[in-house]
């Protein structure tokens, strides 16, 4: 598996090769806007994926919103997809007719009543067509399960939730209908419905992130967002029409690492015909430019006092290897050092002169360790053996194209077993506010403990400064 492709996006090839396996399971999600002139049902019945089953969205649904295709209850989920022989832990494959419409609407369903193994069909059906893969037109022998529901609602934004937001701009909101739509220049296509968009939301059009059927790459992907105004660090609460393309921007922000995000199930379809919500129109406000200047961060200093006792697989469909360095050179350092901390304001190390760095990765009570993934550099470790009884976790991270991989927990774990060698009597590592929002409930779960904490004044490098380090090597 590339790292620069989204983990939870399948191609058809990989898919024709589980036909028949035990517990995978597919399932047809197409459902069409009247503006498409295509009809999900009666695609299914002219033609399906070998074993796959139709997932109504608008029967699979919570009927008393008088909003469509709401997300119904738990309870009520679990029995319809029980029902279609679907249980939690099975391994599912989501697909639409073009790709990615409708089909990671109903992946995004089934993550929050608790399935974990969902992926969806890069280039949907109509890609599975021109691929001259098979077709079926009988309707599998279904056997009905028990699809034991475990849901989450912080998945899960409520109109009074999203009111809220809006009211304190707490947090970002990314909008997945078409840029016309959002500026108010193009009806919508509900009647009784106000054009426009929510204060302070991001236009971030859904068909934007596909192409020919087929999900950009993460780098791509990435840019996208950054050039939308979104800040990947903070929350973010997806929304759409009427829910369905809204998770599209959720599986795009999954893939590149991003858990804390929610999704605004009623969507315009709520928002726009209620009399009362704040609507704007035109385009979004512009992205305000990051001032200069040191940033202030709140630094959390951990420990562990015993070994972790937590045990996790080697991640499946990608090939690693972990190298501790002898030798290091500066330049590959820098490269590292750069690559993975420049997004979260690292810059001690590369304010060091040659003979500093050097000096300090020479150094026998320092160890530097790298990942990597598809034998590309994805990320290091760095140990510093403080004394007898105290070894430092002194950097730990992965490159950006590979956060959402899956690897971090368990490359984080190799980082402490390789700490835990020496027999010291505790391990510290530090992280602060700038760091990834997620860091600090990662160490906590691998058994550190705070310690204490601080405030701090980070100098974010310069660009004349990271031109003038390159020059160095």
């Amino acid at each position: 598996m590339s790292t620069d492709k989204s983990r939870f996006v399948v191609s058809a090839d990989w898919v024709e090769q589980q036909l028949g396996t035990p517990h995978f399971r597919l399932v047809d999600a197409s459902w069409y806007l009247p503006a498409h002139k295509r009809n999900g049902k009666e695609e299914y019945a002219a033609g399906h994926i070998p074993g796959a089953v139709f997932f109504d969205q608008d029967k699979i649904a919570d009927h008393d919103t008088g909003l469509p295709h709401s997300l119904p209850s738990p309870q009520f989920f679990a029995e319809q997809v029980g029902e279609l022989g679907i249980g939690e832990q099975d391994t599912i494959v989501v697909y639409d007719g073009p790709g990615f419409f409708s089909a990671p609407r109903v992946w995004w369903m089934l993550r929050v009543m608790g399935a974990d193994k969902v992926y969806v069909l890069d280039g949907g059906l109509d890609g599975w067509k021109a691929a001259g893969k098979p077709l079926e037109t009988d309707r599998p022998d279904i056997e009905p399960v028990i699809f034991d529901a475990h849901f989450n609602p912080k998945r899960v934004t409520s109109f009074s939730g999203m009111r809220a937001i809006v009211d304190a701009g707490s947090e970002q909101i990314a909008d997945a209908r078409g840029a016309g739509r959002f500026t108010g220049e193009e009806a919508e296509p509900r009647a009784g419905m106000r054009s426009g968009h929510m204060p302070g939301a991001r236009s971030l059009p859904a068909t934007a992130f596909s192409e020919d059927g087929h999900f950009k790459d993460l780098p791509t992907i990435r840019k996208m967002i950054a050039d939308a105004g979104i800040d990947l660090s903070q929350p973010v609460v997806t929304s759409c029409g009427s829910g369905v393309t809204a998770a599209v921007i959720t599986l795009a922000l999954e893939s590149l690492g991003h858990s804390d995000n929610s999704l605004y199930d009623g969507s315009w379809s709520e928002w726009g015909s209620k009399p009362d919500t704040a609507i704007v129109t035109g385009p979004a406000e512009p992205i305000a430019p990051q001032p200069y200047g040191p940033l202030k961060a709140h630094v959390t200093t951990l420990e562990m006092t015993s070994a972790p006792k937590v045990s996790l697989p080697v991640p499946v469909n990608i090939q690693t290897a972990i190298m501790r360095t002898t030798n290091i050179p500066l330049h590959f350092y820098r490269y590292l050092y750069w690559r993975v901390g420049k997004r979260w304001h690292w810059q001690k190390r590369m304010r060091m002169s040659d003979a500093e760095l050097s000096a300090t990765l020479r150094d026998p009570a320092n160890s530097v360790t790298v990942l990597y993934m598809n034998g590309a550099p994805a990320g290091f470790f760095e140990l510093q053996k403080l004394n007898d009884d105290v070894t430092e976790l002194a950097y730990f991270g992965l490159m950006e194209e590979a956060i959402g991989a899956g690897v971090g927990k368990w490359f984080l774990l190799q980082a402490l077993y390789s700490a835990w060698q020496d027999n010291p009597k505790k391990i510290t590592v530090s992280t602060n506010t700038l760091d990834h929002p997620r860091a600090l409930q990662l160490y906590q779960m691998m058994g550190f403990s705070p310690a204490s904490t601080y405030e701090t004044w980070v100098e974010p490098l310069t660009d004349s400064e990271y031109l003038e380090i390159s020059r160095r090597g």
